[in-house]
């Protein structure tokens, strides 16, 4: 690896590895500085040139959001409404089985199966738990409601990733805002 490969992964490396124990603390904006991690890498792999593991990073950039993830999971599991509990912990385990099959098989399409809706679903949880302690969902109906509004961005972005094989930030800059060639 050149020197500009060795600097991104190691600054790649302590904002992933650190920026997940805001979580303790900060569960809400903990886990919108994790998405700001995983956003920063690949906009720092860029802005340096860089081909960090020779451009397979993409394995190892899901290893962090699984980290990131799992930390998110441990907090869920404290949630103090059943709801929101079990449906977080089942979110967070339909996308960690959803990754390993992936790593195995190589099927993209089980990321559709298993999208991260959990990330949504637990900043939208966490955020309402910010405002008020003692939010609970009250009702299947209102977990469907919020389920559907989570679920939606995520399953598009996973359909970009995932079947149009575009980095997000990659298709954002060429499709939305229209930077570069």
């Amino acid at each position: 690896m050149e020197t500009v490969d060795v600097f991104t992964f190691v600054l790649i490396l302590a904002i992933r590895g650190l920026v997940p124990f805001a979580l303790f603390r900060w569960p809400f904006w903990g886990a919108l500085a994790c998405i700001a991690g995983d956003a920063a890498d690949t906009i720092i792999i860029d802005a340096f040139g860089a081909r960090p593991f020779g451009g397979h990073y993409h394995v190892l950039d899901k290893a962090f959001d699984t980290y990131y993830l799992a930390f998110e999971c441990w907090i869920a599991l404290h949630w103090q409404d059943r709801l929101a509990r079990v449906t977080g912990v089942t979110l967070f385990l339909m996308r960690f089985s959803a990754v390993v099959l992936f790593e195995i098989t190589a099927i993209r399409e089980l990321f559709l199966l298993g999208a991260n809706i959990f990330e949504n679903f637990y900043i939208y949880i966490a955020g309402r738990l910010q405002i008020d302690r003692s939010y609970r969902i009250g009702s299947y109906r209102n977990l469907a409601i919020i389920l559907v509004l989570v679920g939606a961005p995520k399953l598009l972005q996973e359909y970009v990733m995932h079947w149009r094989q575009s980095q997000t930030w990659k298709f954002v800059k060429h499709n939305i805002l229209m930077w570069g060639g």
